[in-house]
């Protein structure tokens, strides 16, 4: 008993934790070292002996699997600041207005560019794109929030080295990461389209004229978007880690800056995010102390794994959604979920389905929380406020809930 109490005293205490830190430390919260004093209390109040609390913590940095996870985030964060600082997304955007005449179909395809960047906080890059191709469709300010919302965070579902993919490798190793995007598929495409109906279809029509020299446009998208899809080839046809693939992105990015380099090396340093990594960290920790509740695992597995699907189904979206809508993160959620799915004994497909399932509601609880940062991020940039955006919201939150639930039912009759 002692170590459910300890595990629900500590997500209790978890959105005090962030409303505290500002007033303690004089600065914004940061989501890292709350996670790691959550995994402590929680460690403390179950009474988890020390030594078992410190393998917790150092199993972040000597398991390969979750230690590749922390190289590949620092890694994206390199990348992503050099594609930044040397233009190359804006030469993407460039090349893509040379080769697209329909600025509805523009204004889908940039903030799904710029998501194939997994940065905190990176829908701030493609609002300027579509704040201005939005002005020409006349979108108002809270249509333009949602467009650049759904449009970007598609990538989230279909990118192998997104922290969400990550974070449920390193959890169910046995599982091929390429079928979890897989059933991601129909999820994603229900939840574009009903973006594109609801949001962008209703708006004026508006063409770009700047169509000339589209066969170099295409060579010019191709090869700015090679240290990206790269990473995927790198990955899948020559079966290198994906830390090892997205390194070889970052000297491709070199190849790609022309003859000024001398800055390289300080814009790499640049993309390095302690506060990311030290995230990560506190999500990995909390992940392994939980691992380590020995009463809370087999309970838990036993209700989850049990006759009832139903109960499954019903556990899922609470967690998923008080977490991801408390904390502003989908990793919390899955970090508590994930480990439960690899005690179970299920095939590695079931874990993927069981996986797709709880990085839906997940994302959910994250993409709708009033913390979710490029949330809060492109509301700032458009200007407008946040109760009118949520509003807009408020008419895809129920498709996206019963789209989850009917997909999952449908990949258990079918897969399992």
């Amino acid at each position: 008993m002692r170590q459910y109490i300890g595990v629900v005293i500590a997500f209790l205490l978890l959105p005090v934790e962030l409303k505290l830190y500002p007033k303690i430390f004089k600065k914004k919260a940061q989501l890292g070292p709350v996670l790691c004093l959550t995994g402590l209390i929680m460690a403390a109040v179950a009474a988890l002996p020390i030594e078992r609390t410190v393998k917790a913590f150092t199993d972040v940095f000597t398991k390969f699997s979750t230690l590749q996870t922390l190289i590949v985030v620092v890694e994206i964060g390199v990348l992503g600041n050099l594609l930044k600082q040397y233009g190359i997304l804006e030469k993407i955007v460039s090349a893509l207005e040379k080769l697209i005449p329909s600025k509805k179909v523009l204004i889908m395809i940039m903030p799904a560019i710029m998501g194939l960047l997994p940065v905190p906080g990176g829908a701030f890059l493609s609002a300027p794109f579509v704040d201005s191709i939005g002005n020409d469709l006349k979108m108002g300010g809270t249509t333009k929030s949602v467009v650049n919302l759904y449009f970007r965070h598609c990538a989230l579902f279909l990118l192998p080295y997104n922290t969400t993919m990550l974070a449920i490798a390193s959890t169910l190793p046995e599982i091929n990461v390429y079928h979890v995007i897989a059933l991601n598929l129909a999820f994603v495409a229900v939840m574009e389209l009903g973006a594109y109906f609801m949001y962008v279809r209703p708006c004026v029509t508006a063409r770009n004229e700047n169509l000339s020299g589209r066969g170099q446009a295409v060579k010019e998208v191709l090869m700015y978007l090679s240290p990206i899809y790269m990473a995927l080839v790198f990955n899948t046809v020559f079966g290198l880690q994906m830390y090892q693939a997205i390194f070889l992105c970052i000297l491709l990015t070199f190849l790609l800056i022309g003859k000024d380099k001398s800055q390289f090396l300080k814009h790499a340093v640049g993309g390095l995010s302690v506060s990311t990594l030290v995230m990560l960290v506190g999500v990995y920790f909390m992940q392994n102390v939980i691992k380590s509740l020995d009463i809370v695992m087999a309970g838990v597995g036993g209700v989850l794994s049990g006759s009832s699907m139903l109960t499954f189904m019903l556990i899922v979206p609470v967690v998923g959604l008080v977490f991801g809508l408390a904390t502003g993160l989908s990793l919390v959620p899955m970090g508590m979920l994930l480990p439960f799915v690899a005690g179970m004994g299920l095939s590695p497909l079931a874990q993927a389905v069981y996986a797709f399932y709880i990085l839906v509601w997940s994302f959910l609880g994250y993409y709708f929380s009033p913390f979710h940062l490029c949330q809060l991020l492109t509301i700032k940039y458009m200007g407008c406020d946040s109760g009118p955006v949520y509003k807009k919201h408020a008419k895809m939150m129920p498709i996206l809930a019963v789209t989850a639930v009917l997909l999952f039912s449908l990949y258990n009759m079918i897969l399992i």
